[in-house]
């Protein structure tokens, strides 16, 4: 390969890096977003339910952080520099700015994409899906049931991105750059277009 063709491949990784990094990669932005709760902390407010679906405790703070407890199950929370353990009913996490859309937003329990649906061979979908989530994110919709199956939470967002949590029994989202994380909860989490 020549010096010309060698200089031009690297130019061309570099502005490909620069890009998806400046593009806001959402894996990129979630690790920052874990790495600041970690060091500083993040405004968060922490929803409690019960077995029917009642909101039984919110807690609120500037700064927070969750970790795994030393105590198998449980959830150790920092916030506002008290310690809080938290085991056992569900719960929601959410960075200021997410908002629960359950009152307004109605779940349609018959979802049927056969008339809609653009994808042709589902290996390749896979593929372009998870490539888009990891890059810029997917326009989602996260349906949020407590154990007993009632819905409790449901947010939308242009950029989420769903990983796994090192916390027992979560999982975190990425919603628009802001974090939730969802405890002992069962949810569905749609691609938008579906729910059209």
């Amino acid at each position: 390969m020549t010096n010309r063709k060698k200089t031009l491949l690297l130019t061309v990784i570099l502005l490909l890096g620069m890009a998806v990094l400046s593009g806001g990669c959402t894996r990129v932005q979630s690790s920052i977003k874990d790495l600041k709760a970690e060091t500083f902390g993040i405004a968060r407010t922490f929803h409690v339910y019960d077995d029917f679906g009642n909101e039984t405790m919110t807690v609120s703070g500037k700064s927070t952080d969750m970790q795994s407890s030393e105590v198998e199950n449980v959830i150790l929370i920092t916030i506002d520099g008290y310690s809080w353990q938290h085991v056992g009913s569900s719960m929601i996490a959410v960075e200021g700015g997410l908002e629960n859309l359950v009152d307004s937003y109605e779940v349609n329990q018959n979802i049927d994409t056969g008339n809609q649906g653009t994808g042709t061979f589902t290996a390749i979908d896979r593929k372009i899906n998870n490539f888009k989530s990891g890059l810029s994110g997917l326009k989602r919709v996260i349906v949020v049931k407590n154990q007993s199956g009632v819905i409790i939470a449901v947010y939308e967002g242009n950029n989420v991105l769903v990983e796994e949590s090192t916390l027992p029994s979560s999982t975190k989202i990425l919603i628009d750059n802001k974090r939730m994380t969802i405890y002992r909860c069962d949810f569905e989490i749609f691609e938008a277009g579906m729910l059209q």
